[in-house]
């Protein structure tokens, strides 16, 4: 769907126990494609997605159609689901032995189903690691394996009023000091230098690892990258150039102040760019998120993976691997505006003669997946907690990184 990256950068399942709770009911809610009758020797793989809306629901469509006239004898059964509620199905149906063999799903629940034993071992498919880049594949590894194969991408980067930044005498922000000198510059009155997502969800975790890995830090030394990164983002909000609601901005609030003229500049994804395109009535462009010691991006996205229950495990491993093959992604990816994970594909497709998309395409290399274990949620947490505490002054950055990382450390991949 046009936004479905959108709401996979927010959300995040709660796993573990929580999963003996829920019902045995699935919450389908959606719709099948494709003949769910199988004859002449012809099997049936059952995959179950949240690619629903018109665009994506139409790619993967042509992908799978390819696919189906490669392989005469499998025929492929969409399920489509709200995205909120396919982990919550997956978990069901996992619990009542009632599980598709194939599922497209969120890049940060993969490690997640894999924790819970509930995704086949694909490490000997003949699916190379070479193949993608490494932000995404690091998405599909868990303990050594690979439960997972990457299928498209996202990330943020840096949006900019090209007529305020001018006006300024400032130039692109290409580092934390030259943002932090274009952010001031261009605080004028009701207008903020520089519009981000902070809040208490997902999003805001998002949007801060960014500067927390651009330290040339991560998770295990959050104590120290986190409170540089939390006192970067507190110092432009304590110099006026960036607003102190950032802590209740969601993504689309940051759009809204960028595309009303109320902030000359935005940390984004490439979703944006359709509703830019259409309604915003400024001179403004894309470019990458500016380095501290190092280039650094956050990325979202989707996954295939085939399910330990699989009824059709061989024909779910073929159609897994099509779909993210350079000729299943590409038709994906060019019907439906997403960014491929795979090396193979980039400059090759539509998008890539977009200047402002291929700064999205370009910047993939430099992509971090949030793929810290099966406790992810609970050390995003913590990261919110942190950004809020931080943010608001509750708390110094120091102490607030500090107190997070108590919480992050113990709950890290040993390996």
């Amino acid at each position: 769907m046009a936004h479905t990256s959108k709401l996979a950068m927010r959300g995040v399942a709660l796993f573990g126990a929580s999963v003996m709770a829920l019902g045995l009911g699935a919450c389908s809610g959606g719709k099948s494609d494709s003949s769910s009758g199988a004859s002449g020797g012809q099997v049936t793989v059952e995959m179950w997605d949240y690619l629903s809306g018109d665009t994506a629901n139409s790619s993967i469509e042509a992908s799978i159609a390819e696919f189906e006239k490669a392989n005469p004898d499998i025929k492929v059964k969409r399920t489509t689901f709200a995205f909120a509620d396919l982990s919550k199905s997956i978990l069901q149906g996992s619990v009542g032995g009632e599980v598709p063999d194939v599922a497209v799903v969120d890049v940060v629940d993969n490690q997640n189903f894999a924790s819970l034993g509930m995704l086949k071992d694909l490490s000997g498919d003949g699916i190379n690691k070479s193949d993608f880049f490494d932000g995404p594949w690091s998405s599909v590894e868990f303990d050594g394996k690979t439960y997972g194969i990457p299928l498209n991408s996202n990330n943020l980067a840096l949006y900019y009023n090209k007529t305020m930044l001018m006006e300024a005498g400032v130039e692109v922000p290409t580092d934390w000091a030259s943002l932090k000198e274009a952010a001031k510059k261009t605080t004028k009155g009701d207008v903020k230098g520089l519009a981000i997502s902070a809040v208490k969800n997902e999003s805001g975790t998002f949007q801060l690892l960014p500067f927390v890995w651009q330290t040339g830090g991560d998770m295990s030394n959050y104590s120290e990258s986190g409170a540089t990164a939390l006192a970067y983002l507190r110092g432009m909000i304590e110099d006026g150039s960036v607003s102190e609601a950032v802590v209740n901005y969601t993504q689309e609030d940051a759009r809204t102040q960028f595309i009303t003229g109320k902030a000359a500049m935005m940390i984004n994804g490439p979703w944006e760019l359709s509703t830019l395109n259409k309604d915003a009535e400024i001179e403004w462009d894309v470019a990458p998120l500016p380095k501290d010691k190092r280039a650094a991006t956050s990325m979202g996205g989707e996954n295939v993976v085939v399910m330990n229950g699989a009824k059709q495990s061989e024909a779910a491993v073929k159609l897994a691997k099509y779909l993210t093959s350079a000729e299943g992604a590409k038709i994906y990816c060019d019907g439906s505006g997403q960014l491929s994970s795979r090396p193979d594909l980039q400059g090759k497709l539509k998008l890539s003669s977009d200047p402002k998309l291929k700064v999205f395409e370009d910047q993939l290399q430099y992509a971090h997946a949030r793929a810290y274990g099966k406790d992810y949620p609970k050390i995003s947490e913590a990261i919110q907690l942190s950004m809020q505490e931080a943010l608001t002054g509750a708390s110094t950055p120091e102490a607030a990184a500090k107190k997070a990382a108590e919480t992050i450390n113990p709950l890290l991949p040993k390996n």
